[in-house]
């Protein structure tokens, strides 16, 4: 039906609102949002060439997140700062999911990105 034809039979009261709410606005589910097993890093130090390289050579192989819980798991709890009042643990399954991707800038040029995949 169209949205005339329900909001007639609604004011002519052959269907009830709530009838009527479902047909103009019927539910949408939406996609789980897949979880990630792995974490990639990359690393460039504009200053030292050297640094770079050996970095990218030690994480090579994407991390899994797995790992990266075992090691983070005694600060879990932890706010992140006063300003974010969010913890570590929050952030790690937050960023668990595929496809995420944080790009940090620093003060000295130094940049880092982290993928999920």
């Amino acid at each position: 039906m169209k949205k005339n034809e329900v909001l007639n039979k609604l004011s002519k009261k052959e269907m009830s609102a709530k009838d009527a709410y479902e047909m103009l606005y019927p539910k949408i589910k939406e996609p789980k949002a897949r979880k990630a097993r792995f974490v990639k890093l990359r690393i460039n130090i504009p200053d030292s060439k050297g640094a770079t390289y050996f970095i990218n050579v030690l994480f090579a192989l994407p991390i899994p997140i797995g790992l990266v819980k075992l090691i983070l798991r005694r600060r879990m709890n932890q706010v992140v700062s006063d300003e974010v009042p969010i913890s570590i643990g929050e952030i790690i399954n937050l960023a668990a999911i595929k496809g995420t991707f944080v790009k940090v800038l620093a003060k000295d040029q130094t940049r880092v990105l982290i993928k999920t995949i």
